[in-house]
């Protein structure tokens, strides 16, 4: 687990990684910048070194788990209770759960979710929206949730287009949004906490916020279901534990949260620190 700084751990992979730069897929590359505009999802931002399919993954965005397999995902889903946040008057606090498809080794993503930030005047006000999103399109909020609230999250794919429901199973909101999607190859499946992004209105000025304290997240009746097959837990699946780090100034990483091993279909991810809001550049809405 990534508790202090990954450079000390016992994880090869991590170790090859100490001193190099952050990377991400086609489309996010290092920038400067400030916004104002919520990107709750997207593809991973891998640190550089870490390549496609080393475990751990390690990320400055993701934190949770993506399985992958030969056969097109038709379906992923998970539950989760709503985290409640804490916020010491720290501007651009941010966090995010979510479930989707692609990102982990391609550009787009079909996902939903909720997020919970620190707002108001003095950043001190939690705020908690559902949301879904078809990354590279800009993420659409959709209702209020509140923290214990159970929501349930899952993408599906049929008859070309793809169905997007998030639901608040405690208040009985609910939403879906169906899309058609060329460019969507449907090659991983994921189970995410992460730290979004925040963009100006053109999406060319964008960074990656602070982690808000979450306290701990457990994700639970985490499935997929791949085309001709039936639905299974992570663990059915080639899957891979991803890490969210933060770079630091002398070099290395940090690591924001500790993500747990698989318990069934359930893992849970601890909140460790903020980090610093760091800039990226993210492609263009659809």
């Amino acid at each position: 687990m990534l508790t202090k700084r990954l450079c000390a751990t016992a994880f090869t992979a991590a170790a090859l990684l100490c001193a190099a730069a952050f990377t991400a897929l086609p489309g996010v590359a290092s920038a400067a910048t400030s916004g104002t505009v919520p990107r709750p999802g997207g593809p991973i931002i891998r640190a550089a070194g870490s390549g496609n399919s080393s475990v751990p993954t390690v990320s400055e965005n993701w934190s949770g788990y993506a399985a992958t397999s030969a056969k097109q995902f038709t379906y992923v889903h998970s539950t989760f209770v709503q985290p409640a946040i804490t916020c010491p008057g720290v501007k651009n606090e941010w966090t995010s759960n979510w479930v989707g498809l692609d990102g982990f080794n391609d550009a787009t993503v079909e996902q939903d979710g909720t997020f919970a930030h620190c707002g108001g005047a003095q950043s001190t006000t939690p705020v908690y929206k559902a949301w879904y999103e078809m990354y590279p399109a800009n993420s659409v909020n959709v209702f209020t949730v509140h923290p214990g609230d159970v929501i349930d999250t899952s993408v599906t794919y049929a008859s070309g287009q793809f169905s997007l429901t998030v639901s608040d199973l405690t208040t009985g909101k609910s939403a879906t949004d169906v899309a058609a999607c060329s460019t969507c190859v449907r090659a991983s499946a994921e189970w995410i906490i992460e730290r979004p992004a925040l963009c100006n209105n053109a999406g060319t000025k964008c960074f990656l916020t602070r982690l808000a304290d979450f306290g701990t997240s457990t994700m639970g009746g985490t499935e997929a279901q791949v085309a001709g097959g039936a639905a299974k837990g992570i663990a059915g699946f080639t899957n891979y534990p991803i890490y969210m780090v933060g770079p630091l100034a002398s070099g290395g990483f940090i690591s924001l949260d500790t993500v747990s091993a698989l318990s069934g279909k359930t893992f849970t991810a601890t909140w460790d620190r903020s980090g610093g809001t760091v800039p990226i550049t993210l492609g263009p809405a659809g």
